[in-house]
Protein backbone atom coordinates (compact mmCIF):
# COMPACT_ATOMS: atom_id res chain seq x y z
CA UNK A 1 0.00 0.00 0.00
CA UNK A 2 2.81 2.38 0.75
CA UNK A 3 4.66 1.74 -2.49
CA UNK A 4 1.00 2.85 -4.57
CA UNK A 5 1.20 6.50 -2.43
CA UNK A 6 5.02 6.76 -2.99
CA UNK A 7 4.45 6.16 -7.22
CA UNK A 8 2.01 9.36 -7.14
CA UNK A 9 4.63 11.45 -5.58
CA UNK A 10 7.71 10.40 -7.33
CA UNK A 11 6.18 11.03 -10.25
CA UNK A 12 5.73 14.71 -9.46
CA UNK A 13 9.25 15.15 -8.34
CA UNK A 14 10.63 14.25 -11.40
CA UNK A 15 7.46 15.90 -13.82
CA UNK A 16 7.96 19.44 -11.51
CA UNK A 17 11.55 20.31 -13.11
CA UNK A 18 10.01 19.47 -17.02
CA UNK A 19 7.49 21.78 -16.44
CA UNK A 20 10.33 24.47 -16.30
CA UNK A 21 10.96 25.60 -20.08
CA UNK A 22 14.40 26.90 -20.97
CA UNK A 23 14.78 30.07 -22.47
CA UNK A 24 17.03 30.03 -25.38
CA UNK A 25 17.43 33.96 -25.48
CA UNK A 26 17.08 36.61 -23.13
CA UNK A 27 14.38 37.83 -25.12
CA UNK A 28 12.62 34.91 -24.80
CA UNK A 29 12.23 34.84 -21.33
CA UNK A 30 11.38 37.95 -20.90
CA UNK A 31 8.52 37.72 -23.41
CA UNK A 32 6.90 34.55 -21.48
CA UNK A 33 7.78 36.68 -18.36
CA UNK A 34 5.55 39.16 -19.44
CA UNK A 35 3.01 37.49 -21.64
CA UNK A 36 0.80 36.61 -18.68
CA UNK A 37 0.03 40.52 -17.87
CA UNK A 38 -1.51 40.73 -21.05
CA UNK A 39 -3.25 37.28 -21.07
CA UNK A 40 -4.24 37.24 -17.27
CA UNK A 41 -3.11 33.43 -17.31
CA UNK A 42 -0.49 33.48 -14.80
CA UNK A 43 2.06 30.57 -14.16
CA UNK A 44 1.47 28.65 -10.93
CA UNK A 45 5.35 28.33 -10.59
CA UNK A 46 7.13 32.11 -10.99
CA UNK A 47 10.24 30.76 -9.55
CA UNK A 48 10.93 28.83 -13.09
CA UNK A 49 11.24 32.58 -14.55
CA UNK A 50 13.94 33.09 -11.73
CA UNK A 51 17.75 31.86 -10.89
CA UNK A 52 18.50 29.99 -7.83
CA UNK A 53 19.84 33.18 -6.53
CA UNK A 54 17.04 35.25 -6.56
CA UNK A 55 14.73 32.22 -5.79
CA UNK A 56 16.71 31.72 -2.49
CA UNK A 57 16.13 35.36 -1.93
CA UNK A 58 12.69 34.97 -2.03
CA UNK A 59 12.55 31.46 0.11
CA UNK A 60 14.62 33.71 2.92
CA UNK A 61 12.11 36.38 3.08
CA UNK A 62 9.35 33.79 3.36
CA UNK A 63 11.05 31.85 6.27
CA UNK A 64 11.78 34.73 8.05
CA UNK A 65 8.62 36.75 7.44
CA UNK A 66 6.10 36.30 11.13
CA UNK A 67 3.34 34.62 9.65
CA UNK A 68 0.50 36.84 8.48
CA UNK A 69 2.95 40.09 8.29
CA UNK A 70 4.09 41.42 5.10
CA UNK A 71 7.38 39.89 3.39
CA UNK A 72 9.82 42.35 2.07
CA UNK A 73 7.68 43.14 -1.02
CA UNK A 74 4.56 44.96 -0.87
CA UNK A 75 4.13 45.93 -4.24
CA UNK A 76 5.14 43.52 -7.72
CA UNK A 77 8.67 44.74 -8.62
CA UNK A 78 8.37 43.62 -12.50
CA UNK A 79 6.20 45.93 -13.28
CA UNK A 80 6.97 48.71 -10.01
CA UNK A 81 3.13 48.89 -9.09
CA UNK A 82 0.73 46.83 -7.52
CA UNK A 83 -2.23 46.87 -10.06
CA UNK A 84 -1.60 46.71 -13.71
CA UNK A 85 -2.56 47.37 -16.95
CA UNK A 86 0.39 47.52 -19.28
CA UNK A 87 0.85 48.36 -22.86
CA UNK A 88 3.68 48.75 -25.05
CA UNK A 89 5.87 46.59 -23.98
CA UNK A 90 9.55 47.18 -25.61
CA UNK A 91 12.15 44.35 -24.68
CA UNK A 92 14.95 45.90 -25.59
CA UNK A 93 18.73 44.32 -27.20
CA UNK A 94 20.43 42.28 -24.70
CA UNK A 95 23.87 43.19 -23.43
CA UNK A 96 25.53 39.52 -23.24
CA UNK A 97 28.79 38.83 -21.53
CA UNK A 98 29.90 34.78 -20.45
CA UNK A 99 26.51 33.87 -19.19
CA UNK A 100 25.22 37.20 -18.04
CA UNK A 101 23.21 39.58 -19.53
CA UNK A 102 21.30 42.68 -18.97
CA UNK A 103 18.73 43.84 -20.77
CA UNK A 104 16.02 46.94 -21.01
CA UNK A 105 12.61 46.89 -20.43
CA UNK A 106 9.91 49.81 -21.03
CA UNK A 107 6.39 49.65 -21.17
CA UNK A 108 3.42 51.77 -19.37
CA UNK A 109 1.16 50.91 -16.37
CA UNK A 110 -2.22 52.40 -16.25
CA UNK A 111 -0.65 55.23 -19.05
CA UNK A 112 2.26 55.94 -16.58
CA UNK A 113 6.10 54.95 -17.95
CA UNK A 114 8.34 52.60 -16.61
CA UNK A 115 11.72 51.57 -17.29
CA UNK A 116 13.21 48.11 -15.79
CA UNK A 117 16.97 46.79 -16.30
CA UNK A 118 17.47 42.97 -15.64
CA UNK A 119 19.95 41.39 -14.74
CA UNK A 120 19.89 37.56 -16.41
CA UNK A 121 21.49 34.57 -15.83
CA UNK A 122 22.21 31.28 -18.18
CA UNK A 123 21.78 28.68 -15.73
CA UNK A 124 20.06 25.12 -16.18
CA UNK A 125 20.08 24.98 -19.71
CA UNK A 126 18.14 28.82 -20.29
CA UNK A 127 18.08 32.52 -19.17
CA UNK A 128 16.86 33.19 -15.45
CA UNK A 129 15.79 36.73 -13.62
CA UNK A 130 18.63 37.02 -11.60
CA UNK A 131 17.90 40.89 -10.12
CA UNK A 132 16.36 43.82 -11.34
CA UNK A 133 16.47 47.92 -10.84
CA UNK A 134 13.45 50.35 -12.14
CA UNK A 135 15.01 53.84 -11.96
CA UNK A 136 11.61 55.65 -12.22
CA UNK A 137 11.25 59.06 -11.07
CA UNK A 138 8.91 58.14 -7.96
CA UNK A 139 10.40 55.36 -6.82
CA UNK A 140 14.23 53.33 -7.81
CA UNK A 141 15.24 50.15 -6.40
CA UNK A 142 17.36 47.14 -6.95
CA UNK A 143 15.19 43.92 -6.15
CA UNK A 144 18.40 42.23 -4.77
CA UNK A 145 18.22 45.41 -1.90
CA UNK A 146 14.79 45.38 -1.08
CA UNK A 147 15.91 41.72 0.05
CA UNK A 148 18.83 42.42 2.11
CA UNK A 149 17.22 45.78 4.02
CA UNK A 150 14.08 43.12 4.90
CA UNK A 151 16.65 40.66 6.10
CA UNK A 152 18.88 43.02 8.09
CA UNK A 153 15.30 43.91 10.13
CA UNK A 154 15.60 39.93 10.61
CA UNK A 155 18.84 40.01 12.51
Amino acid sequence: MRRLALVPALLLAFAAPAFAQPYETPQDLLEAFYEPYFSGDFPEFEADFRSANLNALYEADAENTPEGEMGALDFDPYIDGQDFDLADLVIGEPEESEGFATVDVTFTNFGEPRHIVYDLVFEDGGWRIDDLASDNADFTYRLSEIFAEAAARWE
